[in-house]
Formats: C-alpha cells, sequence, structure tokens
C-alpha cells in the first residue's frame, strides 16, 4: 500500500472527453466525486495506489492503452458500467469498500483482478472477458453477480466466495480454474461451461456436491462424468497402466454407470457379429427331429450335423436370442428349433457370457441416470 502524495479536494468532472496523453495519478487522494462518464483514454492511464473518498464514475469511458488501477481503494460505489478496456487492465490488490459496478464491461485484454477485495455487492452482469479473467485470490465478502457474463479462461484459484456467486447464463468458452476456491454456493450450471474446468480433485469434487446441493442432479452426473475422464488421463500420465485400463475399460463399456445407451451399442455390435458368423461359418443350423424327438443338445454326437439352411435374418435373430437369455431366461428362452454346431457352440457360449455382462452394466448405469 502506498503513502497519499496528492491530495485533491474539489470533484473532478471530465465527461465525453478525449484525453490523448497519458495520466498519471499514482497515490493520490480523491476528496470527492470523481466522473469521468463517457471519457476516452487513448493513452495509458496510472492510478495506482489512488484512494476514491467519494464515488468514482467510468461509465462507457474507453481505455485504449493499459488501464493500471492496483492497490485502489474505491471507499464509495465504483462504476464501471459499459466500460471498454481495449489493453490489459489492472486491478490487483485493489479495495472495493462499497458496490463494485462492471455490468457490461468489456475486457478486450488480460483482466488482473488478483488479490482484490470486494467487501459490498460486485456487479459483473453481462460483462465480456474476451482474453484471460484473473481472480486468483480475490475475495467477494457480499454477493457477486456474473450473470450472462461471457470469459474465455477465467481463474479463481485460492479466491473465496462469503456469499452466494450467481454465474446463471453465464458463458465460459475456455478454461475454468477452481483450485483451492471456497464457496458455500455457487450458482452456475455444467452447460455454462463449454470449454474445460481445469482438472484438481478437491475443486472437481466440491463442484458436484455444490450441483447436488443445488439439485442439479444431471449437471452433477456430467461433472462427475468429466472428472473420471481427467483423471483416466492423470493415470496414464502417472504411468499407472493398470488401473488406466480398467479405468479406459469403464469409460468404453458403460460410461463410469453415467452413459446407458454404451452397453445398448455394444448388444447391438455383438449380436450383429454373432449374426453375420452363424451365417458365413454355416455353424447354425435349423435341428432335425428323430421318431422320438428332439434329443437334448447334450446328446447329440459332434458328427451329427442337422440338415437345414438358415437365413441371414433367422442368424440374427438367433443371435440375439442367445444374447438376451444370457442375461435372463425370463427375457428371451434358448432356442430350440436351431441348434449351434463347430465353432457356432463357443460363439453361443460368449453371446450367453456378454449378455449376462453387459445387462448388469445397463441396469448399474440406468439406475444412477434414471
Amino acid at each position: 500500500m502506498p503513502d497519499y502524495e496528492t491530495l485533491v479536494v474539489p470533484p473532478i468532472r471530465l465527461t465525453n472527453s478525449v484525453i490523448r496523453d497519458s495520466i498519471d495519478f499514482n497515490a493520490a487522494f480523491f476528496q470527492n466525486v470523481t466522473d469521468f462518464n463517457g471519457t476516452r483514454f487513448e493513452g495509458p492511464v496510472f492510478m495506482f495506489g489512488l484512494r476514491f473518498n467519494q464515488a468514482a464514475f467510468f461509465v462507457s469511458a474507453r481505455f485504449n492503452q493499459t488501464a493500471d488501477f492496483r492497490y485502489a481503494r474505491f471507499n464509495q460505489t465504483a462504476n464501471f458500467w459499459d466500460a471498454r478496456f481495449n489493453r490489459t487492465a489492472y486491478f490487483g490488490d485493489a479495495r472495493f469498500n462499497q458496490t463494485a459496478d462492471f455490468r457490461y464491461a468489456r475486457f478486450n485484454q488480460t483482466a488482473f483482478f488478483w488479490d482484490a477485495r470486494f467487501n459490498r455487492t460486485a456487479y459483473f452482469w453481462d460483462a465480456r472477458f474476451n482474453q484471460t479473467a484473473d481472480f486468483r485470490y480475490a475475495q467477494f465478502s457480499q454477493e457477486s453477480h456474473f450473470e450472462d457474463a461471457n470469459f474465455l479462461n477465467v481463474f479463481f484459484n485460492n479466491s473465496q466466495f462469503s456469499k452466494e456467486a450467481f454465474f446463471q447464463g453465464a458463458q465460459i468458452n475456455g478454461t475454468l480454474s477452481l483450485y483451492r476456491t471456497k464457496y458455500d454456493t455457487l450458482n452456475i450450471r455444467w452447460s455454462s461451461i463449454r470449454g474445460d474446468l481445469a482438472y484438481d480433485d478437491t475443486a472437481y469434487h466440491l463442484l458436484i456436491q455444490n450441483f447436488n446441493k443445488l439439485g442439479f442432479s444431471d449437471d452433477a452426473r456430467e461433472c462427475q462424468y468429466s472428472y473420471r475422464c481427467k483423471h483416466r488421463e492423470e493415470l496414464f500420465r502417472q504411468h499407472k497402466f493398470d488401473s488406466w485400463l480398467f479405468d479406459l475399460l469403464a469409460w468404453a463399456t458403460y460410461g463410469y454407470g453415467l452413459r446407458p445407451v454404451r452397453p445398448l451399442g455394444w448388444a447391438a455390435l455383438f449380436i450383429l457379429i454373432g449374426g453375420v458368423f452363424f451365417f458365413l461359418t454355416g455353424s447354425v443350423t435349423r435341428s432335425k427331429e428323430s421318431p422320438s424327438g428332439k434329443k437334448p443338445l447334450a446328446l447329440r454326437k459332434r458328427e451329427e450335423r442337422p440338415e437345414g439352411s438358415v437365413s441371414i435374418w433367422e442368424s440374427l435373430l438367433l443371435s440375439a436370442t442367445y444374447f438376451t437369455s444370457g442375461a435372463s431366461s425370463i427375457i428371451s428362452a434358448t432356442p430350440t428349433e436351431f441348434v449351434p454346431v463347430g465353432r457356432g457352440r463357443y460363439v453361443v457360449v460368449i453371446l450367453r457370457l456378454l449378455g449376462w455382462i453387459f445387462f448388469v452394466l445397463f441396469l448399474s448405469s440406468l439406475t444412477r441416470t434414471v
């Protein structure tokens, strides 16, 4: 915190103007209202450590070069409504002791708010951060509003939200980082994170708990799925190939229990493969009646080959019947009018085993998503 060197007592009103040179108010103390509404700053703006004792207005101001508000103290309302920052904006270590209003502001380069303190409500409604927004170590003592805000990359590492934070309608198109972020309620939907949530075990688990607390069960499942995918990549990076392999199988077969359509897809694929195999190899034929009736399959001699060809559609139906009979005899009974021969007998065993496995995986996924 710099020592104050310049005391400015009268109000400053310079609205709808153009300032072509740089301005330097470093370590100044503005006693009264400061009004730069509609002003365009063509040169750099240095307000490092500036103390605003009354309201500061920068409504619709344009900063075409660097804007430096580090260590600034806003003791009354700080109004940057619809301001444009066309170069880097620095608000690091700034203190907003009353309302901080950045609604509709545009940050076209990096915006630094690290270690900023928002002691009253902070408004960033419909703000646009076209480059990185850095809120690391920032503290929001009251509600913070980021509704309909648009971010590229935003970092809240080690930040703290003491009250509710609202992100309804916000869009994060790049990376969101919540590493060691402290919050009680984060009103955000998973669909708002269009880009990526930076991998961190604690950050993911806290966000999943947050979604469940808000009743956003679908969002919690999507967040859980994203976490498992990131965790799998981390296992591979750490050369834990045994754990990575089982994790990969869990992802591929049933999406960690969060994608019930995957077991159905695998089932359709195996049924198709089994049907085509039966048809091309002729390893399934129609059963042959004897005068005393049909013999049990176990009593047939290996060399006995029942007569009668089977069409491709019958082969597919037979494959599906064997597959589903592995899941449960209630779903499908073992067919008696067809007999597997040769290698077909082994394929039948495999189909039944796969049917049981994917039936269990499907039920497991279904119970977690419905």
